[in-house]
């Protein structure tokens, strides 16, 4: 029983850590030095449906992947890690791309 805790302990706070994570990823990294990818996202007129700013995803998905396959031989701290990212992520995207930004059509 303590040890599932634990294990959503680590989730809820690697969720948690990653939106401080999001915060300082926007503000030094994307309007630093990966501003090329992120700008257009800032645009308001989008002549295609993805941008170049969606290479973020695959870029903040390597962590999460990366723990999931190292944590998931005894499912240890660093696979809830993982899961943590991944739900921050998923989160992320359907507050942020889904609901503010209407990025997809509504069904």
């Amino acid at each position: 029983m303590i040890g599932i805790l634990f294990n959503i302990l680590i989730t809820v706070l690697v969720f948690i850590f990653m939106e401080f994570f999001a915060w300082f990823a926007h503000k030094y990294i994307m309007h630093g030095f990966l501003w090329s990818l992120h700008k257009d996202h800032h645009q308001v007129n989008h002549d295609h449906k993805f941008q170049k700013n969606d290479y973020f995803f695959l870029i903040f998905a390597i962590p999460s992947i990366i723990l999931f396959v190292l944590g998931s031989k005894d499912f240890n701290y660093m696979f809830f890690s993982g899961l943590g990212i991944a739900l921050y992520g998923l989160a992320y995207f359907i507050v942020h791309e889904i609901i503010i930004h209407r990025r997809l059509p509504p069904p």
